[in-house]
């Protein structure tokens, strides 16, 4: 039986915070996506209020998406999508009978996915101690229902004989009855009801920092305003933040272990139109052989629109970002 969600509980939060609680809930990339798409005045407020938040608990996270779904459903402008559009256009395009079969196994996985959605708020190291006992069998199954990243988590928590066990489970494994993957996820959900119903710690300013890093020069605008409501509040974002200006700034060995993961196409796009500083400091961390392939590309290009050169850079930071997460770069955060 599904809980009944009770909205009232948000009457009391302004809906400048509620907003905020679903940037949060939805990720940084999602985020981005909105913040594109509205005015930069409201981008700032609605950022502010992130950086002002400290926790959520799991019944206002639960009302928030409530709410906001039924925002989204109510628009009179939504007319397409959802299961009944589905069924139609595979109707037409494919016919009754081999559609019905594609919709049955749509419907599986749909229901299957969602019988373990309540993984994703769960902290993998966490997770590792309630199922350590179960089955590679049922582990397997646990964890071809999580994102990849948590997965991998959870799997380095295990001991070398269990990893590779559930391992093999996971690469072997067959189709599963929906009805059991239902009773192996209720069940793991009661042994997880006393972590599920703890408060998050959400929202702050590295989530602001990292919606920022994906902002592009938007981001420099949002800061400026921040800092003339409150200076402390915008340095402290922008300590968080990794810009491309601070990529260039790195030791060359660190810029070498970043160009190693980049394309020589997108390089040379990303640093269109570059300060010769710049230029000079990717330079610096190549090879002879290197600096000809870039060199040889980059005269080729041509007109670059300001867009493909942001997310040009933006492979760059990504693949930084995951550089300095794993500790394979030291970033200096003194100024």
């Amino acid at each position: 039986m599904i809980e009944e969600i009770d909205t009232e509980i948000l009457k009391d939060i302004p809906m400048l915070e509620r907003v905020a609680m679903f940037c949060v809930l939805i990720g940084e990339e999602a985020t981005v996506k909105i913040f594109q798409n509205l005015p930069l005045a409201l981008v700032e407020q609605i950022s502010t209020a992130i950086t002002q938040l400290s926790s959520i608990d799991k019944d206002i996270s639960l009302a928030i998406l409530s709410e906001f779904h039924v925002f989204t459903k109510s628009n009179a402008y939504l007319t397409a999508g959802g299961f009944e559009y589905a069924k139609d256009l595979l109707y037409k395009s494919l016919g009754k009978s081999e559609a019905d079969g594609v919709l049955a196994k749509l419907s599986q996985m749909a229901q299957a996915q969602a019988s373990f959605s309540y993984l994703e708020n769960v902290n993998p190291k966490q997770l590792a101690d309630f199922i350590k006992d179960e089955s590679p069998q049922t582990m397997a199954v646990i964890l071809s229902h999580m994102e990849a990243a948590q997965a991998a988590e959870l799997l380095d928590t295990l001991s070398d004989e269990s990893r590779v066990k559930v391992t093999i489970q996971m690469a072997t494994i067959k189709d599963v009855s929906p009805e059991i993957v239902r009773t192996m996820s209720v069940v793991l959900e009661r042994k997880l009801e006393s972590l599920l119903s703890s408060v998050t710690e959400v929202g702050g300013v590295k989530v602001v920092a990292d919606v920022l890093n994906r902002m592009g020069p938007k981001s420099s605008d949002i800061l400026k305003t921040i800092d003339g409501m409150n200076p402390k509040l915008s340095k402290d974002i922008k300590d968080n933040m990794f810009v491309f200006e601070d990529m260039v700034e790195l030791e060359a060995t660190d810029l070498m272990k970043i160009l190693a993961e980049i394309d020589t196409a997108d390089l040379a796009v990303a640093l269109k139109g570059a300060p010769q500083e710049h230029l000079d400091a990717i330079l610096a961390a190549m090879s002879t052989r290197a600096k000809d392939r870039f060199n040889e590309e980059y005269e080729m290009l041509g007109k670059i629109k300001v867009k493909d050169v942001e997310a040009a850079q933006r492979k760059m930071l990504d693949a930084a970002q995951k550089l300095i997460e794993s500790g394979q770069i030291e970033r200096d955060m003194d100024e």
